[in-house]
């Protein structure tokens, strides 16, 4: 089994990222992070690292969205939960979310279900920001992807420091790799705009990436469960409850 992770753009011609783990016997590791050019090349990536075995994928992105209008009740469950911790806030629709709704269907078109507790192949939905909060006992989400570029740096350093120096220590335990090494050692005083752009999506995606592999190996009963299948959902990781 291998656990993917996807900071999927907003629009067709804007840039993703990917991340791959794998299990090994004492946990799970990084085996590799992608930069990916636009939608065709997201669906590429997929098929070349879904694995023998299958895989989980879980996606920072809105993939189940009927409503015309508005916004979603999973992001106003969002919304209630964690507005005291500064998460960005998101009117999901069909209009203004309809490439991520649109690569969603294609995902569960090549056989990944959308439903957290079946067997085999599955595409879950989770929210970066959330997650870090939760993951890594956090009162504000790393503000990454806007801003002056000099605080994106700090941020983007601070969570390239809180990956490696927390989620080798959780269950699952995210062991050293080759890939790993790169996410947190490439210079960020070298980097322009689109170069850290392409480090802090790698960094979503890689956070996207280990809540697959804690939904696999802790279950579903671990994880947090806002909103429905039918009209849109988001799943978390639950670490209190160890």
């Amino acid at each position: 089994m291998r656990y993917l992770g996807l900071d999927l753009a907003w629009a067709p011609r804007q840039a993703s990222a990917g991340a791959v783990m794998e299990p090994t016997e004492d946990g799970i590791r990084l085996i590799s992070t992608s930069h990916l050019r636009a939608h065709e090349d997201v669906l590429s990536w997929v098929a070349r690292n879904r694995g023998r075995s299958g895989a989980i994928m879980a996606v920072n992105a809105p993939l189940i969205v009927q409503n015309t209008g508005g916004r979603r009740k999973v992001d106003e469950q969002l919304e209630h939960h964690f507005s005291r911790y500064m998460v960005d806030e998101y009117q999901v629709n069909t209009v203004n979310a309809s490439h991520p709704r649109t690569m969603g269907r294609a995902l569960m078109r090549m056989g990944f279900d959308p439903d957290p507790q079946t067997e085999g192949d599955r595409v879950v939905e989770t929210a970066s920001q959330a997650a870090q909060i939760l993951l890594f006992g956090l009162e504000r989400p790393m503000r990454i992807k806007s801003g002056p570029i000099g605080a994106r740096k700090d941020a983007a350093h601070r969570y390239r420091e809180l990956v490696y120096g927390k989620l080798p220590f959780m269950n699952p335990e995210l062991q050293d790799s080759d890939a790993l090494e790169d996410l947190v050692n490439g210079e960020l005083s070298k980097m322009n705009g689109s170069r850290l752009g392409e480090l802090e999506s790698k960094l979503d995606a890689t956070l996207c990436a280990y809540v697959a592999a804690w939904l696999h190996l802790r279950g579903p009963n671990s994880c947090a469960f806002l909103g429905d299948l039918t009209n849109g959902y988001v799943l978390l990781p639950t670490p209190e409850e160890e």
